[in-house]
């Protein structure tokens, strides 16, 4: 019977500890795109589960959204330290893809892709 109240409350820290860490963990591409853009972030564009693309891997992405004509228009805003690549679908989601001055891996603490509506 020990073992088994020893085991709820190993459980029960564990539960607690996992609560506070993704409390703690900011994704600092999605701020960035709330503070310096007039759009703002609705959701996750790709898996919650997935890390930052990389420039690269975005580019290859918008040239087959144009080749299946998915893509109706696309641009670049520039802001101090950060680069946003916007891509307006057709039916008029846009998605962006945002990257630091610095590429490293996981900058973001997370996804690097969005979708954005205009605030």
């Amino acid at each position: 019977m020990r073992l088994f109240l020893l085991f709820l409350c190993f459980l029960e820290i564990s539960y607690v500890n996992a609560n506070e860490s993704e409390k703690k963990q900011k994704n600092f591409c999605k701020e960035a795109i709330n503070k310096n853009t007039n759009f703002r972030v609705t959701g996750i564009f790709g898996s919650s589960l997935e890390s930052e693309w990389h420039p690269a891997a975005a580019y290859v992405l918008l040239k087959e959204m144009k080749r299946f004509l998915v893509l109706q228009r696309e641009f670049v805003k520039k802001k101090s330290q950060w680069r946003f690549e916007f891509a307006e679908m057709i039916g008029g989601k846009k998605v962006v893809f945002v990257y630091h001055e610095k590429i490293l891996k996981n900058f973001c603490r997370g996804s690097n892709s969005f979708f954005v509506v205009m605030k």
